[in-house]
């Protein structure tokens, strides 16, 4: 049935849905819904960012898996090559009926990897951007204001040399010495098409240039923003600029409140146009009440609009234009102007089967190549064989099951 016939009578309460989640949206949504459906119990259950996924495929081989999943972007790929979702396109949900309200590339990065089946709704999307310290950024000379900040940092020497000017000051412009590379990372997909390694290419050599440097020059705060000390670094001013999806403009605010109309953002240094992630929901094979599974999915789809958010139904980003809000904490800045701006530049990209092995793997290598300062044109290349080749037999394993299901 299309999705404009879900409606409530389908929904025969008492009813209950089971609900697993690693964010705050799905309790909120759940509460919601509960509301609107009198007689329907939404049962909540929140994992890590970390384990969500893993917990998810253990649970659904002991075939304990819950009604609905929501699964970040990064982890989608453990289940677009594998049985147990549900087909979103099929009878009786339709989901191509909302294909023209999601930006193309989400659309695809949802798809089955083969790009037969819908496994997921998107929800939420999410742009990777610089929030900065308004006042300490004036007080040393540099430009304050979101557009002439963002336009300052497209040049990597002008950014170098604003991190070694505040370093002097004690304020750091980065936490860790790999953030620059894994900024130029947030614009490139990390397979191509054939599921190849894509991390040897002259965009990643300029991103680990740039951390080899900050490292040499000792650039990175080395301060975890989860934790008491990133607290206490944020709150000071040590840390006066930090990279994150929109929603760090919330999650500062729970950091740092005494630091509110201090801060403002803008786009990534370096002329980059970064992807942070996006979150979807699937309907577990599971299910024993698929219909409601889908109308609390579907529900989420189209409530998706608050402040920060990037939703993935495009009319929803045009209502919270509409609202013209300012953020108090950004000092009044039209914030999501910017973030619904940024989100038509970037790319979502599709995840793979082959993504969370392979992002270990690199991470580990990358961090041994900028602390010992390897050439990078060699250093990306080694990497770049060793992993293709750890990986050859699952890609060779993958590729077969995907050519006989076509």
């Amino acid at each position: 049935m299309p999705v404009e016939n879900v409606s409530a009578s389908d929904v025969h309460p008492p009813q209950e849905l089971t609900v697993w989640c690693y964010g705050d949206s799905c309790a909120d949504f759940a509460s919601k819904f509960e509301q609107e459906n009198k007689g329907v119990k939404i049962n909540v259950k929140r994992f890590t960012y970390n384990d969500h996924a893993q917990t998810y495929l253990d649970a659904m081989v002991k075939g304990k898996a819950p009604d609905v999943m929501e699964v970040e972007n990064t982890f989608l790929g453990e289940f677009n090559a594998i049985e147990g979702i549900v087909n979103l396109l099929e009878e009786p949900f339709r989901a191509d009926l909302l294909k023209a309200s999601i930006a193309p590339a989400l659309w695809d990065a949802t798809l089955s990897y083969d790009g037969s089946r819908l496994i997921a709704l998107p929800i939420a999307s999410s742009p990777r951007v610089t929030f900065y310290r308004k006042d300490i950024m004036e007080k040393y000379g540099f430009p304050s204001e979101p557009e002439a900040l963002g336009r300052y940092m497209e040049d990597p020497k002008r950014w170098l040399n604003m991190a070694i000017k505040l370093r002097k000051e004690g304020i750091f412009i980065t936490q860790w010495d790999a953030d620059p590379l894994e900024l130029y990372e947030t614009t490139v997909p990390q397979f191509d098409s054939s599921m190849k390694f894509n991390r040897n290419n002259e965009v990643i050599r300029q991103g680990l240039e740039l951390s080899q440097e900050v490292n040499r020059r000792g650039l990175d705060a080395n301060i975890g923003l989860w934790t008491e000390l990133g607290e206490q670094a944020l709150q000071s001013g040590k840390l006066a600029m930090v990279y994150l999806g929109t929603w760090g403009e919330l999650q500062l605010e729970q950091w740092a409140p005494k630091t509110t109309g201090l801060w403002r953002v803008t786009r990534l240094p370096f002329n980059l146009y970064g992807y942070s992630g996006s979150t979807s929901l699937m309907l577990s094979e599971q299910s024993k009440n698929k219909p409601l599974a889908w109308k609390f999915m579907y529900s989420m789809f189209m409530g998706m609009d608050g402040n920060a958010t990037v939703a993935a139904h495009l009319p929803s980003r045009k209502a919270v234009l509409d609202r013209k809000y300012s953020s108090n904490f950004l000092g009044g800045q039209y914030s999501n102007e910017l973030y619904m701006d940024l989100a038509i530049k970037m790319r979502e990209y599709k995840p793979t089967p082959l993504d969370v092995v392979a992002n270990e793997w690199f991470r580990v290598a990358k961090l041994k190549a900028i602390e010992f300062n390897m050439y990078p044109a060699t250093a990306l290349k080694t990497i770049n064989d060793e992993i293709n080749v750890k990986l050859e037999e699952s890609r060779r394993i993958l590729l077969a099951r995907l050519n006989k299901r076509r």
